[in-house]
């Protein structure tokens, strides 16, 4: 981020677009601002320890974390449309309730077809 910044402004004259929306890009990336981390030992175990300053960047992060997690994506229930993670990789529905619902439309639309027909 503060590399971004700086090489921004110091080749700005000199970049081509593209270098200079790349790093439009990285500055934006956290509204101008990024969490720090430390790495630290516990247990004998390196850990990265994140130092948020705020509540909205620490959702933010946690939300892009949650969007690039190929073990547990994001996915958007067909009934509900509502945001939600994945507990199984085959999931398309965020709660039993919706699944029950989107059958339930999904039969009677297949009747009321069927009836016109």
């Amino acid at each position: 981020m503060l590399v971004s910044s700086f090489l921004f402004y110091q080749d700005k004259d000199t970049a081509d677009e593209i270098t200079r929306n790349l790093f439009r890009q990285g500055i934006s990336a956290f509204g101008g601002k990024a969490p720090t981390y430390h790495i630290s030992l516990y247990d004998d175990k390196p850990m990265i320890v994140w130092d948020f300053y705020s509540l909205h960047l620490t959702i933010l992060t946690l939300f892009g974390f949650a969007l690039t997690d190929e073990a547990r994506p994001l996915r958007i229930c067909k009934h509900c449309n509502m945001a939600f993670i994945v507990g199984h990789p085959n999931a398309a529905f965020c709660t039993p309730k919706c699944k029950n619902q989107f059958n339930v439309y999904k039969s009677r639309d297949k009747k009321k077809q069927d009836a016109d027909q």
